[in-house]
């Protein structure tokens, strides 16, 4: 599914013992399909630490990437923290995974060894905890490209996407989410759910934005969620929240491509056609920076290409006959 999307390379946010050891089976038999960056759940912090894993290693095809924290839930549940309640269910506060004072402290471990951390945080009360704790590290222990990502960053508020700037933080945004439950964020917290995933917010504020899908929460189609995050418009038809909330399809194509290799720390040999990196490109039926923005879902991924080799095959076209789109 990933190859088909025209997917590459992904970042598991999700990998504990059982995963870890698949992946490293698969990599001996040479059965890995795309490259993967693999982030070790928080439970297993100080066994990655006490075996020496302080920071990004592994080949091009499996590397380890960092460690993946929870703050709060997910809005679609009901489970993101807002302790005011919902507005479909005040009596519905969602919850926190940790107490702040008990993450921090985890922030400040594994940011002390130089491990990378991706937070998944909703609310702003949770966004507000993981950006705290960033800070505090790293004033203990300074480090200008730390990279710590928050995954999700479903709602912050306009001064917390300021901190994200100087903090150098990275939020991972999944623009499929409010393109297929827009309407369902709306309907459990109110009128603020419209900025549900501020892309265009970002981009003002020159916080780097960076694209993918969760999945299997949504399908791993990356121009999908491009063209979701250029017209923020729902699976119902409805546009979620202002224009100022949405970014050109320049900007959410490199989204998706550059600035996911860079929240991953691999930019240097992935993200971009360049001399010196690997390989890894798509050959499309369209150029998406050209159809109307409504269409980019619609374009065809016709072959995907990793190292140099055909990985995925949708039709059997001529190379000769997608030239404009190759060139692009």
């Amino acid at each position: 599914k990933f190859l088909a999307g025209g997917v590459t390379t992904i970042g598991d946010c999700q990998v504990t013992r059982r995963e870890f050891d698949m992946y490293l089976r698969l990599a001996e038999q040479d059965q890995l399909k795309t490259r993967v960056s693999m982030y070790m759940l928080s439970h297993l912090l100080d066994h990655v630490i006490d075996t020496g894993m302080h920071g990004a290693f592994g080949n091009s095809r499996l590397a380890f990437g960092g460690i993946k924290f929870y703050t709060d839930g997910t809005l679609g549940g009901w489970t993101a923290y807002f302790p005011d309640g919902y507005v479909g269910d005040p009596c519905r506060t969602g919850q926190l995974y940790h107490e702040p004072a008990d993450y921090s402290e985890l922030i400040a471990k594994a940011h002390s060894v130089g491990l990378q951390t991706a937070t998944h945080a909703q609310s702003p009360t949770a966004i507000d905890m993981v950006l705290d704790a960033i800070e505090a590290a790293q004033k203990a222990h300074p480090d200008a490209d730390a990279r710590h990502r928050i995954e999700h960053c479903g709602l912050p508020t306009a001064e917390q996407i300021a901190r994200m700037n100087l903090a150098g933080v990275y939020p991972v945004n999944q623009p499929q989410h409010y393109y297929n439950w827009g309407e369902g964020v709306t309907a459990a917290i109110g009128t603020p759910g419209e900025r549900f995933n501020p892309l265009g917010e970002f981009i003002a504020a020159e916080v780097p934005v960076t694209i993918s899908s969760d999945a299997p929460v949504a399908e791993p189609k990356p121009l999908e969620a491009i063209q979701a995050a250029v017209t923020r418009v729902t699976r119902q038809g409805h546009q979620l929240g202002s224009d100022a909330l949405r970014i050109t399809a320049d900007q959410a194509l490199q989204a998706h491509t550059l600035n996911g290799a860079r929240a991953l720390g691999r930019e240097a040999e992935l993200g971009s056609i360049s001399v010196g990196k690997r390989a890894d490109f798509v050959i499309l039926g369209a150029d998406p920076l050209e159809v109307p923005a409504d269409a980019i879902a619609q374009i065809e991924v016709r072959e995907t290409w990793i190292d140099g080799e055909l990985a995925h095959s949708g039709h059997n076209h001529l190379l000769s006959s997608t030239s404009t789109t190759e060139e692009k």
